[in-house]
């Protein structure tokens, strides 16, 4: 649904700058916000602050050019009293302190304030925030009316996404996507809440009804510098004005600190793969915990302990962090006031997600595993839960990210040797980097290469995995999960892991493989 409504520019701004400056807004109203000059039009408001790479206002003069009514601003520039004099005697430019951080309140006036009618439930963590959202939203709407979705593989519905590219999108686009979503009569909405998004307040103004934590592992510090700001970061959800509630992984060291902490004002449901949770008992007010595990081919077999009642059912999904996403989804569902039953039973029919442990097996020959694990401790999970369902050697196929954290990359090489039986390292998304200086960096982190490849371009990579494993064998394909490109440079070149494992299992079948 498209909004074209005008809206009073004293209401957007009265509480966000200065009262002197509100006069100045009196009887000017605005069709749409901008953050973009591309998109500038006649009657916008544009919005200038320091971004992460370059500042708004050195594309003012180009929206001004386009018709824009205001310029609201922020931040220091080199030649900002310059940009500002230029523009100022052909529309109104309007100081805002701190604008960055209130994007997100601006846009949610914008649009009628869309999070406040809908039942907001955030995922924040290194690992499992989109297993969590999509589980949660294919539970929702089995019972209820349509649950939106923000996140890793698009925004929308759970049928009908729009990627974005991003886990979590801009402020502007976050508001806007609420609204409708809201509009097209959702009631609930899931949204993947990342550190970047928290840090830079793309989710400000949202009022989220609960939070949602699933761990905390190295990630992301080439963007965040240290391990404690990455998790500063992510603790932000949880001091959300208005949160209600937090449900929090427990077997998580940072989780247990995290709910110690905000259990001084939000209640806390602790969820836990253990059965005796009496160690944590001042960790939380309610608990969710499997009181058994039992794993099979496909899945597992769970009995659970909840506030609401005891019960057992299957969960068709591999690896014991699918049971530890299972019981965060088991205990979202309880805070949103689904029955107990109900919840246990939507959770027996969820699907996995694109790209995250996808399996692509056909008798006779191995299976092939697909997965976003990216992290030391998203691989450590994966591989382990492939040694509980398969009896076959593992062949674990994975890469690092360039112009990313390179820290962990001796990390992920020490996962694979201790899990993996066989390992080809090869190129993930080099972006900037030469492919083999990050391998090079990778290789560090083996204690011996006995049983190492290096194969540096990826679909080779594959084809030699799939084609020497044996049946009964698992092929890890780790890293890239659901994404469709290799990024090289600024390149986007078509590349889906999944699509190339059928090919080769297709001509291996077929005989034509050497």
């Amino acid at each position: 649904m498209m909004m074209n409504n005008e809206v009073a520019l004293d209401y957007l701004l009265e509480g966000f700058i200065d009262d002197a400056l509100i006069e100045q807004c009196r009887n000017i109203t605005i069709n749409a916000l901008v953050q973009d000059n591309r998109k500038a039009r006649a009657g916008n408001l544009f919005i200038a602050h320091q971004g992460y790479n370059t500042h708004g206002l050195l594309y003012a003069q180009d929206a001004v050019a386009k018709g824009v009514s205001v310029v609201l601003w922020d931040g220091d520039l080199e030649n900002r009293n310059e940009i500002l004099d230029s523009i100022s005697n052909k529309v109104l430019c309007i100081h805002c302190h701190d604008l960055k951080n209130k994007v997100g309140s601006i846009a949610s006036r914008y649009y009628e304030q869309p999070s406040l009618s809908l039942n907001v439930i955030g995922v924040t963590g290194t690992d499992g925030k989109t297993s969590i959202a999509h589980f949660l939203a294919q539970c929702l709407d089995a019972y209820d009316v349509h649950c939106g979705v923000l996140g890793t593989l698009g925004n929308g519905f759970i049928n009908d996404l729009h990627p974005t590219g991003l886990t979590t999108v801009d402020a502007l686009l976050v508001q806007k996507t609420l609204f409708d979503i809201q509009q097209a009569g959702a009631r609930h909405v899931v949204m993947e809440v990342s550190s970047h998004g928290l840090d830079q307040g793309r989710v400000n103004g949202v009022a989220f009804t609960t939070a949602v934590f699933s761990n905390m592992a190295q990630d992301h510090l080439d963007y965040h510098g240290t391990l404690d700001n990455y998790a500063a970061a992510k603790k932000r959800l949880f001091y959300t004005p208005g949160l209600g509630s937090a449900v929090i992984n427990l077997d998580d060291e940072f989780g247990r600190k995290l709910a110690r902490e905000v259990r001084e004002h939000v209640c806390v449901w602790g969820y836990s793969l253990e059965k005796d949770i009496s160690a944590y008992k001042d960790c939380a007010d309610y608990f969710v915990n499997a009181t058994e595990i039992k794993a099979f081919d496909r899945g597992y077999h769970l009995s659970v302990s909840t506030p609401k009642g005891e019960g057992c059912f299957d969960i068709p999904l591999l690896g014991r962090f699918n049971v530890s996403n299972a019981l965060a989804v088991l205990a979202t569902l309880l805070v949103s006031q689904l029955s107990f039953e109900k919840a246990m039973s939507s959770l027996t029919a969820v699907h996995s997600v694109d790209g995250r442990v996808e399996i692509i097996a056909e008798s006779e020959k191995p299976v092939v595993v697909v997965d976003y694990a990216h992290t030391e401790q998203g691989l450590s999970a994966v591989c382990q839960s492939m040694r509980e369902h398969f009896e076959g050697d593992i062949w674990c196929v994975f890469g690092c990210g360039g112009d990313r954290d390179r820290s962990k990359r001796p990390l992920m090489a020490k996962v694979a040797e201790k899990y993996a039986d066989r390992i080809i390292v090869t190129t993930d998304n080099p972006r900037h980097e030469e492919p083999q200086s990050i391998i090079d960096e990778v290789l560090t982190g083996f204690s011996s290469l006995k049983n190492v490849e290096v194969v540096l371009d990826r679909r080779q990579a594959i084809d030699i995995a799939i084609t020497n494993a044996q049946p009964g064998d698992v092929v890890l394909l780790a890293g890239k999960g659901h994404e469709t490109s290799q990024i090289v440079g600024d390149v986007h070149i078509a590349f889906d892991d999944r699509r190339v494992a059928r090919e080769f299992l297709a001509a291996r079948e077929s005989g034509t493989l050497a």
